[in-house]
């Protein structure tokens, strides 16, 4: 457990959180319609159980051919809308001492989306919030890839086999379930640059070499924080290449914000991100009883435009 007077400055410190949904909608001859809800909490005068809440919504319609594709416009369309609630929290916590941004995802996010006006107004967004002091941290509920096992493989070559394990989550959550059992603590991997281990011909290269390009570095680190949770990955945005020590205190000051400041007694993830996640989902039931008091409207209005004419 961290010390008293670390704990005591993170409850004062002012935190923020963001996340966003949607929920898309097929109308008739290739029209669709999308559904976006984006949440941002606020505790600028640091730990309270009621922070404050801004919730914003848009109605998008577009023509494409299928569902897929439908999905991959909507996907896009809210992360924009994701990096631009981003912005406004850093504009609101510029200023403050010591602040953080929680994102409910990774920071590059999509991993794989390649668009340089995208991720130019991403990174510059992420850039304007480090530089003004905000530490900007990833909460990723779901852990896809093997970016873990190949930095093991290449710290430890042929001394470690772990041929039996098919990606991170298959390694991890054994692994810290062990440990966890053993130490009955919240337990965390050694953080690491991910971009230092990819290999080139990874698609995720690419994209990390285009953030990178912005002169910030992504630092993950796998969190267990109750023996019957799942595992969370923990990343941290930094403008400068940190050294061991620097990144051990920087993860061990994150995880203890995360861990001994804002999740709750009997819960497993932080408040902010539950408060945003929650704020900012849109139900298929309603969006689909919009979609059709739309219709209707629209129907109603050529209807009368048709009488009065």
């Amino acid at each position: 457990k961290p010390d008293a007077n670390l704990l005591d400055q993170l409850k004062k410190s002012a935190v923020g959180a963001l996340d966003g949904s949607y929920q898309v909608i097929s109308g008739s001859g290739g029209q669709w319609f999308g559904f976006f809800g984006f949440s941002r909490v606020l505790a600028k005068d640091g730990f309270c159980v009621n922070p404050e809440i801004t919730i914003e919504a848009l109605i998008e319609p577009f023509r494409c051919a299928d569902e897929s594709e439908a999905k991959i416009i909507c996907t896009e369309i809210m992360m924009r809308g994701e990096s631009k609630t981003l912005r406004y929290l850093g504009e609101e916590l510029r200023g403050h001492e010591k602040s953080y941004i929680l994102i409910d995802g990774p920071i590059i996010d999509p991993p794989l989306y390649k668009d340089p006006d995208y991720i130019s107004f991403r990174a510059s967004t992420i850039k304007f919030c480090i530089n003004g002091g905000i530490s900007v941290i990833g909460f990723v509920k779901r852990i896809v890839g093997s970016g873990f096992i190949k930095f093991l493989k290449s710290t430890f070559e042929e001394r470690l086999d772990l041929s039996p394990f098919f990606n991170d989550a298959d390694l991890l959550s054994g692994l810290l379930y062990m440990t966890f059992s053993r130490l009955r603590c919240q337990v965390y991997t050694k953080p690491v640059n991910l971009f230092e281990f990819l290999d080139k011909n990874d698609p995720m290269y690419t994209v990390y070499s285009l953030y990178s390009q912005y002169g910030f570095n992504i630092y993950h680190s796998y969190y267990k924080p109750a023996l019957r949770s799942r595992v969370y990955r923990i990343e941290l945005a930094s403008a400068s290449k940190l050294t061991d020590d620097e990144l051990k205190s920087r993860i061990k000051e994150v995880l203890s914000l995360i861990c001994y400041v804002w999740t709750l007694p009997g819960m497993n993830e932080p408040l902010p991100i539950l408060l945003a996640h929650e704020k900012c989902n849109i139900r298929q039931g309603a969006a689909e009883k919009l979609y059709y008091e739309i219709i209707t409207r629209s129907l109603t209005e050529e209807e009368a435009h048709l009488w009065l004419s």
